[in-house]
């Protein structure tokens, strides 16, 4: 936590330092981290979450006491809430350091074409925002101390980047749900926060069909939607076997290549996964006592595994029309005239797509670089 807190510092100190670019005074400007989005009944509310500037001092010696502060505005949409949390501060807001775009349940659910309008239209906006969804207010997410980070809209940005890295969140930045929206052969996903007074966690993945919410994958099938959309770097997973008992395995690296062709009336959906794995925890056992054909069956149990995480992913987002697989771009390169056909009709053929997936690996044991398979 020490070192986020240091980063965290030098790029508040330089940003402080250097001032903005076209010349503006930094006592005249309000400084975004995160703005939350939420629907109420006479419109929009957001959070907008500054950084707390001293209005004496230059430089790194304009902090002074909290490092964030949020500010509230209320209008009919987006810009006139936004407008109204500027009139509140006397200040213009300056979104050129803004790292998270939160969108509360309710807004996600119901009303999702305003967000795109805003974003769409707005100077405001930069394209590598994070966006996800919060469960509950956005307000909330906005308002958690993410265990007392120094900024918190920073630290929830970090919690989405890194958990794609690692296995357990999905992380989207504006400009991909733009495009993700723009692309009729597409459909938008985004991951979604759990809030609470001190922190916040990633409990899902919301998928869309067109801009619909069809469905929010729970976070055990976290791991499984980012394989199959080649967006894993590492993982840690965890099965059953009967002569060890729990396995633990680490992914250290992963590349997944799809493939979509009609075979038989019904769109088939190829996935080719290909994972470096480490075997990290044997709960009865010892590691250096597992023979090689043990060691090809553990490697094999855990691509069984893998491809189980897929499947569920899998039926989590076609079963519900979503197309946020890539199915139909897939399908769209591979036979452009088999997806026309299919295209008017597509969130009813959606659903109707097999998987077929593989997974291949090779799996060493942790700390002994010459046994693997």
């Amino acid at each position: 936590m020490k070192i986020y807190k240091i980063i965290a510092c030098c790029a508040i100190a330089a940003f402080l330092l250097t001032g903005c670019s076209n010349g503006e005074n930094l006592k005249d400007l309000s400084v975004v981290e995160g703005m939350g989005i939420d629907y109420t009944e006479k419109g929009i509310s957001v959070t907008v979450q500054s950084l707390n500037l001293a209005k004496e001092g230059n430089g790194a010696e304009a902090l002074s006491g909290n490092i964030t502060m949020n500010t509230f505005g209320d209008g009919k949409n987006i810009s006139a809430a936004v407008q109204k949390v500027a009139e509140s501060l006397s200040k213009k807001l300056f979104f050129g350091q803004n790292q998270i775009l939160v969108l509360g349940s309710e807004l996600a659910r119901s009303n999702l074409s305003d967000s795109f309008d805003y974003l769409l239209r707005s100077s405001d906006s930069r394209p590598d925002v994070a966006v996800c969804i919060s469960d509950g207010k956005a307000s909330a997410a906005m308002e958690s101390k993410q265990n007392d980070a120094l900024v918190p809209a920073q630290a929830i940005s970090q919690l989405l980047e890194n958990g794609e890295k690692n296995g357990f969140a999905a992380y989207v930045t504006v400009n991909e749900m733009l495009n993700l929206y723009k692309d009729k052969t597409s459909d938008i996903y985004l991951p979604v926060i759990t809030p609470t007074d001190e922190n916040v966690t990633v409990s899902g993945i919301a998928v869309y069909s067109g801009e619909r919410l069809a469905n929010i994958l729970p976070d055990s099938q976290i791991m499984g939607f980012l394989l199959l959309t080649d967006k894993i770097d590492e993982g840690y997973f965890e099965f059953e076997d009967e002569q060890y008992g729990k396995i633990g395995v680490e992914i250290i690296s992963s590349s997944t290549k799809t493939k979509a062709y009609l075979k038989n009336g019904a769109v088939v959906f190829d996935v080719d996964i290909d994972v470096q794995l480490s075997m990290e925890e044997l709960e009865n056992g010892v590691e250096a006592a597992v023979s090689e054909q043990e060691l090809k069956s553990i490697a094999h149990s855990a691509e069984e595994k893998l491809k189980e995480k897929c499947a569920e992913a899998f039926d989590s987002c076609v079963l519900y029309s979503s197309d946020c697989l890539r199915i139909g771009e897939n399908l769209a390169k591979n036979s452009p005239a088999d997806y026309a056909a299919l295209s008017d009709d597509w969130g009813r053929n959606i659903s109707k797509t097999v998987l077929d997936v593989s997974c291949s690996s090779k799996l060493k044991i942790v700390n002994e670089n010459a046994r693997g398979y």
